[in-house]
């Protein structure tokens, strides 16, 4: 079974600074998650995948990124 690994960060407003910095804090997050987990990916590896983003039942937009243990977000 293949393990999945996500982090995902609030967008504070719709200024494109603001949803690149979640982007790249979430990014952060995961890239310090993988290399716990013994995966050795960079920043450049999973900043390549993309992100996905969605709103949450309360209006609140998020991004997120993912690692499926394969490589592939």
């Amino acid at each position: 079974m293949t393990a999945i690994y996500d982090a995902s960060r609030p967008v504070t407003s719709d200024a494109p600074e603001a949803i690149a910095a979640a982007v790249r804090e979430a990014t952060e997050e995961l890239r310090d998650t993988l290399h716990r987990h013994g995966i050795d990916a960079t920043f450049d590896d999973i900043a390549l995948l993309g992100h996905s983003e969605s709103w949450d039942g309360e209006g609140q937009r998020w991004v997120h990124v993912s690692w499926d243990g394969e490589g592939k977000g």
